[in-house]
């Protein structure tokens, strides 16, 4: 199977393809994905397919009989061969899509390239056409221009950037890395291309080595976006511009870069049992997704400490606000972490304004419920590494089944250990409270301390004989405007009728920014009220508020005062640096 690539006209943002089938038999069935490994999200990539029509390679038109939304059938009628033409407009810039201009074009191949069902094992091969001047970057086997995959799978699962693009070379563990870098932005590449060598060798180590022969990061520069997409050989990373500098901004940009690469063990070498084989047709469910992307989030901070990337206390801040978003989540009370994995399909990808009343992101939960049973295994003796590692022997070839985590647990830490654990804090919907005392930590709880206060931290002193301010309930979205994003189900907010996209301009008739906004909370205090006026759809609303008294849902982590050397040995041993004073 022969698939071809060009793009004469790249401001059209369409690619032209071809896809060129050996023994058709009489009628060809030819099919487009609906959805990408690795994002959770039916996306009906063939809605960007235009002009389809088929002929024998020799020149004459064979003919084309939609079956369904993504599939096709085609009349060979005895031909040796079948050539299908067609293009895709590609004007989507995201990790899980394609993007095509006068500056690059990039390809993510479960959006482009059809398959043949019943087939997809058979060896593919890939030609790709670039303008003048225009190099491609893959993860797959040949180059510069003609490539083979062993099979589908691979094929989708190795995306292109094609274009003008740097590309910055490294070596680790004795294997060549690049990285296709497109866009501007006030990234130092050498600096960059350490870090990112690091981060490899540091995962590499955990497991005993890279299982690749050369590895591609695919790092697109845009406007504030964050996000990425794992693949077995490469990544692709959306990375805001500016978000090299300063210290925070890099931090989260380097765990970008570790939660992906992480990826490669956990998730591509290592994935649920019901993802094998791959249906590019249909969504496939799991429950383990909790799993797969929130044990690689909590190992993407994890590793960045171990690495020496990150300081302790900056892993120690972003794990309680981790803990502080999932406690001001009521949805975690509704849904387990577990149907979280399972709906993702509906829930994870199509977030709304009452999402935070009603589910739970498998990444954010999975994340503390890792670092609850890094903890509990700790306290047997053994760790989350080994349940990684283990997993990986027994269950590479077949995939993880549903009950595959917790079989592992129960191996290292007692079967009725782990049945209370999963109850707990999997299958039920518990707020995990990871058992930090084991690696000599404390965890502290207070009032939140502003409208942006995240948690993670002390923060600021309470003054003594400063008043408590009163508790609203209503988060707000970020920009000038006092846009609401989201009431919290039972706050003060929810209660008096404030909704979400409410913009709030007033105050007792008084026009208000965040500032004045938490001046008011603190002057009117719990049982006080505030007066808003507010813009809803337009038109000008009046809604009064009585005040609730803040919850104390701001978390933070810090080590034990007067920890033991037995506390400190066990905090060095988690994650590879010294306690600090």
């Amino acid at each position: 199977m022969r698939h071809r690539v060009r793009m004469p006209e790249p401001h059209t943002h369409l690619f032209h393809l071809e896809f060129e089938v050996d023994r058709p038999g009489e009628t060809l069935d030819l099919a487009f994905p609906v959805w990408t490994p690795g994002s959770y999200l039916v996306r009906e990539f063939a809605r960007h397919v235009e002009g389809l029509a088929a002929s024998d390679g020799q020149g004459r038109a064979l003919p084309v009989h939609r079956l369904d939304k993504r599939r096709l059938r085609v009349d060979s009628a005895g031909a040796a061969r079948v050539v299908v033409s067609f293009r895709v407009y590609a004007n989507e810039l995201t990790v899980r899509t394609c993007h095509l201009d006068g500056t690059h074009g990039y390809l993510n191949g479960a959006a482009v390239f059809p398959y043949i069902p019943g087939r997809e094992r058979e060896p593919q091969e890939l030609l790709v056409e670039p303008p003048e001047g225009w190099k491609v970057s893959t993860a797959l086997a040949g180059g510069p221009t003609r490539f083979t995959a062993r099979d589908y799978d691979e094929l989708v699962d190795s995306p292109l950037e094609i274009g003008t693009h740097r590309l910055v070379p490294f070596t680790a563990m004795g294997k060549p890395h690049e990285i296709a870098i497109w866009g501007r932005g006030n990234l130092d590449e050498g600096r960059l291309a350490d870090d990112a060598a690091r981060i490899v060798e540091e995962h590499g180590r955990m497991f005993g080595g890279l299982p690749y022969d050369r590895y591609l990061f695919i790092v697109h520069l845009v406007d504030k976006r964050r996000g990425g997409l794992e693949h077995a050989a490469s990544t692709t990373l959306s990375i805001g511009r500016h978000q090299f500098f300063p210290k925070d901004a890099y931090e989260e940009t380097l765990g970008l870069v570790s939660h992906e690469f992480f990826h490669v063990w956990n998730v591509k070498k290592l994935r649920p049992a019901a993802f094998v084989p791959f249906d590019y047709g249909q969504e496939q469910y799991t429950r383990l997704l909790w799993w797969f992307e929130g044990a690689t989030s909590y190992y993407e901070g994890l590793a960045l400490v171990r690495a020496g990337l990150v300081p302790v206390r900056s892993h120690l801040r972003n794990l309680g606000q981790a803990l502080t978003t999932l406690e001001r989540t009521p949805g975690a009370r509704k849904m387990s972490v577990e149907e979280a994995s399972f709906l993702a399909w509906v829930k994870h990808y199509r977030p709304d304004e009452n999402s935070v009343n009603s589910a739970i992101s498998y990444y954010l939960k999975g994340e503390i419920v890792a670092f609850a049973l890094d903890l509990l295994l700790r306290g047997h003796g053994a760790s989350l590494d080994d349940v990684l590692r283990a997993l990986l022997g027994r269950y590479e070839a077949t995939g993880v089944p549903e009950d595959g985590v917790e079989a592992e647990v129960a191996r290292l830490a007692g079967a009725e250990e782990a049945r209370v654990f999963f109850d707990r804090w999997v299958r039920g919907t518990e707020r995990a409270r990871p058992d930090v005392e084991t690696v000599g930590l404390v965890m502290h709880r207070r009032a939140a301390h502003g409208l942006e206060d995240k948690g993670g931290t002390a923060g600021k002193r309470d003054d003594a004989e400063a008043p408590r301010p009163g508790w609203l309930g209503a988060d707000l979205a970020p920009g000038s405007k006092l846009v609401v994003q989201q009431v919290r189900e039972g706050s003060p907010a929810h209660r008096a009728g404030l909704y979400a996209d409410d913009e709030l301009v007033a105050e007792s008739g008084f026009r208000i920014d965040r500032a004045g906004l938490w001046d008011r909370l603190c002057q009117r205090g719990p049982g006080g009220t505030l007066w808003l006026t507010v813009f809803r759809r337009d038109e000008l609303v009046e809604v009064v508020v009585p005040l609730g008294a803040p919850p104390e849902d701001t978390l933070w982590l810090e080590p034990a005062p007067f920890a033991s050397e037995l506390d400190r040995e066990s905090f060095r041993s988690w994650c590879g640096q010294a306690m600090p004073e």
